[in-house]
């Protein structure tokens, strides 16, 4: 008596224990759980993520506490050629989804579950077998023939691309054409399930889904397009234009950089040379939202100001000498100085460190020319004074501004 007595207590406390781990795990969403966290009024867990055609996103999100074996990744992948957006799940398990949303019955009958009864073709071999575990199945609500999984994935904004479903997969992905090349789209996860190759036999396989939950997760997700994209043939065209426009302003300065002509047909020369570059290379006057094409334009516009604002003027060999005894000549004074402070303007707009070289060199010429000229001629009347008073300023206002950064 008391051997069967002991038996029967330790069957009851067994049961009792298994009755208390229902009671207690199913709620929580464990150990087969499919109650969907919508019905205990749990609120949608919202993650806001970016991603672009160099950065994914990949999110890990753990299914049962400190069981890692059925951790869950999630993956977002941004195809901007395809203007295309790619969920994956990934586990160490195979992973089952529905691909819309499925009652229980007449899906499953007693715990076999009949692929030919989904309302959308998946492809299976018809040897194969399967089914739900009973703990699985235990934490379905009743009444179950009225129960409904979710499909797994929900979406605004996208449009699912075609393609083929399976009942057996390594993992999950769904790929989706973005709506109005939208910036912004987002994308639910609901019911995902693990599923366990229990076969016995190499030619009988049989599977079975031991454990479910709904995610029950919402990406906001923001997409990252890169401005420059599909301009490559743009960005190759107008940096052409800016290597032709530096290399003619170059040259074309490195003849009248000093602002005079010699003779008068050093001075035809110089208007031609001009006007032929103004039609050649005129502003372009253009706003991208491609940065690296923006700043082309800009510095290519930078040239054709420059190009605009050079200026010659015919001063012959005695007249740049000024006569004997009248001193330095004060227009040509007056005429450097404002070539200092637009070569001054130019160089704090360039970024172009080639074209500031130039500028420095080009100006301190200018200032060693016009030492030498007033050295040479001297400074006698009060025009000249005043001029070289103003050349002076432009001088100080050069390296202040040229040699201090």
């Amino acid at each position: 008596m008391s051997n069967r007595h002991s038996n029967i207590v330790s069957r009851n406390i067994v049961y009792g224990i298994y009755i208390l781990f229902l009671c207690c795990f199913a709620p929580q969403g464990i150990s087969g759980q499919v109650i969907q966290a919508g019905e205990q009024g749990l609120g949608m867990n919202v993650r806001e993520i970016t991603v672009s055609q160099d950065q994914p996103y990949t999110d890990h999100i753990s299914m049962e506490g400190d069981a890692t074996d059925k951790d869950i990744m999630v993956k977002f992948v941004f195809d901007e050629a395809a203007n295309q957006l790619t969920v994956s799940l990934i586990s160490y398990r195979m992973i089952f989804v529905f691909r819309e949303d499925v009652r229980y019955k007449p899906l499953i009958k007693g715990r076999t579950i009949r692929p030919d009864q989904l309302p959308y073709v998946v492809a299976f071999d018809p040897t194969d077998k399967f089914k739900i575990s009973k703990l699985f199945k235990s934490t379905v609500p009743k009444p179950r023939k009225q129960y409904v999984f979710h499909r797994w994935i929900d979406y605004e904004g996208l449009q699912p691309a075609p393609q083929e479903y399976s009942m057996v997969n390594d993992y999950i992905s769904q790929t989706f054409d973005i709506q109005n090349k939208s910036n912004s789209v987002v994308v639910r996860l609901r019911d995902v399930m693990l599923m366990n190759d229990i076969s016995k036999h190499l030619n009988k396989r049989q599977y079975e889904i031991g454990f479910g939950r709904d995610l029950y997760t919402e990406y906001h997700v923001n997409i990252h397009r890169n401005p420059c994209f599909g301009m490559e043939e743009g960005i190759a065209s107008a940096q052409a234009a800016l290597d032709g426009i530096r290399k003619s302003f170059n040259s074309l300065k490195k003849k009248y950089g000093s602002g005079i002509a010699t003779s008068e047909d050093m001075m035809t020369v110089f208007k031609e040379l001009k006007e032929t570059l103004k039609k050649q290379y005129p502003r372009k006057d253009t706003l991208t939202s491609c940065p690296d094409l923006q700043q082309i334009f800009d510095t290519y516009n930078l040239y054709t100001d420059s190009i605009a604002r050079m200026d010659c003027k015919f001063v012959d060999t005695g007249a740049e000498k000024g006569m004997l005894g009248e001193g330095v000549n004060d227009r040509m004074i007056l005429a450097k100085s404002r070539v200092i402070d637009s070569s001054v303007a130019r160089w704090l707009l360039s970024t172009d460190p080639v074209e500031r070289r130039d500028i420095i060199q080009n100006v301190e010429d200018i200032i060693k020319t016009i030492n030498e000229a007033v050295k040479s001629q001297g400074i006698y009347t009060k025009e000249q004074r005043e001029a070289l008073s103003v050349f002076r300023e432009a001088e100080r206002y050069y390296k202040n501004n040229c040699h201090n950064q």
